[in-house]
């Protein structure tokens, strides 16, 4: 009995915790829709704050700066409204709320003052929006995340630490043409040896010269090297084995490569950009480390 008795004096105080938090709850809900009439803030924003959307007074200095429906203040109720910019979304970004009228959508559109509030350049973003934009891997992102740092660190303006960015730009350009010459020289050589391909199997004289230079194989007859079909029928007795080994050996080196990065070895690309990183950052130490590297990966 003892038992027993306990487990429901415990459920008993269980259930009375509960109904004490929501008559709390509901009081203070009461009190916050009382204000409203008088402080003309909208019921959606209270009913976000109910649902734990956001506070109550991040929603009291929302609907204190501008009106539901036209975007203006009302300091008192005798003196007439007062235009004001259009508030997009406040100090909390928290999405389409459609159940609880939100005033920056109409039958699920946007109404004309959010869209004049969007942003056209990554200077008018927030910081969490470029934060966001600079882990996806944008460049114009991370080099806006580089000039507010700089702005930070610097004290200084926008424009000037725009100046201070594109000297960041030139520094991590140096030796740029060094560090991607083997890209170069690859290019080059797979575009030259491509082409020369052509000729080299299909092209009679090309055939012949380079049949008495390095082959020295015995040619068939005039008569079975009439079109371009039988010369390279020809001439693919000793380029197969060249163009067949020159093709494997490309398909090893990738297959090499892809067993690398799935190793966390790091290619030449990569090791060229964490090494240019890592000199940038050491130049400009002040900078926040991750942005300057951020930074340098992708200009």
């Amino acid at each position: 009995l003892s038992k027993s008795s306990y487990i429901i004096s415990c459920l008993y105080t269980y259930a009375g915790c509960n109904l004490a938090m929501s008559l709390y709850h509901s009081i203070r809900a009461m009190s916050s829709l009382s204000s409203a009439k008088n402080k003309m803030i909208p019921r959606n924003h209270l009913l976000a704050a109910a649902r734990g959307r956001c506070s109550v007074f991040e929603m009291l200095q929302r609907s204190l700066s501008t009106s539901p429906g036209n975007g203006t203040t009302r300091a008192s109720s005798s003196k007439p409204p007062i235009k004001v910019a259009f508030v997009a979304d406040g100090p909390n970004d928290y999405g389409y709320l459609p159940e609880e009228g939100d005033p920056r959508f109409t039958n699920n559109k946007p109404t004309l003052e959010y869209a004049k509030c969007m942003p056209i350049c990554f200077s008018s973003m927030r910081h969490e929006q470029i934060l966001q934009l600079s882990a996806d891997g944008v460049p114009e992102a991370r080099a806006e995340a580089l000039v507010r740092n700089i702005m930070a660190v610097d004290e200084i303006e926008y424009e000037e630490a725009r100046i201070v960015m594109e000297e960041i730009r030139e520094a991590n350009g140096e030796n740029f043409a060094v560090h991607h010459l083997p890209h170069g020289v690859g290019l080059v050589g797979a575009i030259v040896a491509g082409i020369a391909s052509v000729p080299l199997v299909f092209y009679l004289p090309s055939v012949e010269r380079f049949n008495d230079a390095y082959v020295t194989a015995e040619m068939p007859d005039k008569v079975d090297l009439e079109t371009w079909l039988e010369v390279g029928s020809c001439s693919w007795s000793w380029m197969e084995p060249v163009l067949g080994e020159a093709s494997f050996l490309l398909l090893a080196a990738q297959f090499a490569r892809s067993q690398m990065k799935n190793l966390g070895i790091r290619p030449y690309t990569n090791f060229m950009r964490e090494r240019r990183a890592d000199k940038l950052i050491s130049l400009y130490p002040k900078y926040d480390s991750t942005i300057l590297g951020q930074f340098s990966r992708v200009h």
